[in-house]
């Protein structure tokens, strides 16, 4: 039996190269994000080489609009083994150029909502005893002013994944974070999309470390 991916931040780097990575081991693809033109080229691009992928548009800051989405593909698909939370606010801006209001939304997109995916598909989780991947980020570790918020809540998201790891083992449910270390780029030899699909393949079949920081 096929197993099944969902994927919400979908686009053309990281999570790409994390979706054709499971796709090569028989998972199905579900992709969100809000940009349904390039959803439906992915999507094509899959069909065209035998995969089986859908999509749903959502933006993920939008928590009804998100839930929406993830309903959809869950329903359309049957079971959800994986869940790829890879949206994140990205932006270039000083800490003290920030507004209170800004930083809540960019908190709802990348923390809050990756939460509330996770409570959605709780049960399609624990019946699959699947795993929830996040995409974490080195300024968890070691913040920078210039990209303020993003730091922030990389931060917070790893705290969410270290608890829910703890947590979610009792469901038979693995959760995990991969801290990347350095920005991710097509050629590079470390940190590639593939690379780093790679990592988080690892994490999925080992089932056993709440982060890895690579």
């Amino acid at each position: 039996m096929n197993k099944n991916i969902v994927i919400i931040g979908a686009g053309p780097n990281l999570s790409l190269g994390v979706a054709e990575k499971f796709a090569e081991n028989n998972f199905s693809i579900g992709l969100i994000s809000r940009n349904e033109e390039k959803l439906k080229a992915q999507v094509a691009d899959f069909k065209a080489k035998g995969i089986n992928a859908i999509y749903a548009v959502a933006d993920a800051c939008n928590t009804s609009q998100l839930a929406d989405a993830v309903l959809k593909l869950a329903s359309e698909m049957g079971r959800v083994d994986v869940l790829l939370y890879n949206a994140a606010a990205m932006k270039f801006k000083n800490i003290t150029d920030e507004k209170s209001e800004d930083l809540t939304e960019d908190f709802r997109m990348s923390v809050a909502n990756a939460f509330h995916c996770v409570k959605i598909l709780h049960q399609h989780l624990k019946e699959t005893r699947g795993a929830v991947l996040f995409t974490g980020g080195g300024l968890a570790l070691h913040p920078n002013v210039q990209v303020g918020s993003l730091s922030i809540t990389k931060a917070a998201l790893r705290n969410l994944a270290l608890q829910l790891h703890e947590v979610l083992q009792g469901d038979h449910i693995y959760v995990g974070t991969l801290t990347v270390n350095n920005s991710i780029q097509p050629e590079s030899e470390t940190h590639s999309p593939k690379i780093l699909a790679e990592k988080f393949w690892e994490m999925y079949l080992n089932r056993a470390e709440a982060e890895i920081q690579y």
